[in-house]
């Protein structure tokens, strides 16, 4: 398996979600596996994918030669498929490249460990950081309804692998928003929420909308500043002999500032 823990002393680092701006979906470089205390990047464009039990990089090949071919080794493409391995040295050289045949057989752990895989493709998905927009949008008055909405919110599209015999897909899904203006004041949201428009008046909000109780004259530079937070979650499905599902946070988050003022009333 790919970045195996057991029997290889491998280990897997885990990117830290981004809670900022950025348009790179928060990546925070290569994840990385672990061959007798060496560190290599799991996924190679050109070599494909790290097997950390063997110390090497398996490719499946794009084109394999018809049954029959030398390659195969006497066997049968419905018995398994053929790679191409390279097996990198800590000296910076590398083994050169020769294909070999794996076998997937039903419950064997296939070359290429999707689960691992399922990770390294929401890692590289650009779950969008969300952009606060608030209704009014100048100054908010106590005890007057604020809508709430993040800008931005289209999920990406669906990333794949495939490998003979079994495949993993990773889709998108929003599971709701998190408005933190400091001092519990706190609103979650099961949707991104809705845009204000001026037809709707003094309306609160469908879908995501807050009171304040006091103005933000007493917080620093008069406003109240907080975080927003879209909780991204990667939905994996994985077929084949070892088939799964399950979910993966990938939470991004910016600031925000508001101000709200205090409502004077003469008699």
């Amino acid at each position: 398996m790919i970045c195996s823990h057991a029997g290889s002393g491998g280990s897997t680092s885990t990117p830290r979600p981004s809670q900022g701006g950025g348009g790179d979906g928060g990546n925070s470089g290569p994840q990385l596996c672990s061959y007798h205390d060496v560190q290599w990047a799991c996924y190679d464009p050109e070599r494909g994918y790290f097997n950390s039990d063997w110390g090497c990089y398996f490719r499946p090949l794009d084109n394999p030669p018809a049954e029959g071919d030398d390659a195969w080794k006497g066997h049968k493409p419905s018995e398994g498929s053929l790679y191409t391995k390279v097996c990198p040295q800590t000296n910076g050289g590398q083994g050169g490249a020769e294909i070999v045949f794996q076998g997937n057989a039903p419950g064997a752990t296939p070359v290429i460990d999707l689960t691992v895989q399922a990770k390294l493709l929401a890692d590289r998905m650009a779950f969008p950081t969300p952009k606060a927009s608030v209704a009014p949008k100048d100054t908010a008055v106590v005890k007057a309804p604020v809508w709430l909405w993040a800008e931005g919110m289209v999920a990406p599209k669906p990333s794949s692998l495939a490998v003979p015999g079994a495949s993993v897909t990773v889709t998108a899904q929003l599971n709701g928003m998190t408005w933190d203006f400091g001092q519990g004041m706190v609103v979650d949201c099961a949707t991104a929420g809705t845009p204000y428009d001026p037809k709707y008046g003094d309306a609160k909000s469908p879908d995501c909308g807050y009171e304040f109780a006091v103005g933000s004259g007493a917080r620093q530079g008069g406003v109240f500043t907080g975080t927003v937070t879209a909780h991204w979650r990667a939905h994996v499905v994985i077929t084949g002999p070892n088939a799964k599902t399950f979910d993966i946070d990938m939470p991004r988050g910016s600031d925000l500032a508001l101000k709200v003022a205090e409502v004077q009333v003469l008699n």
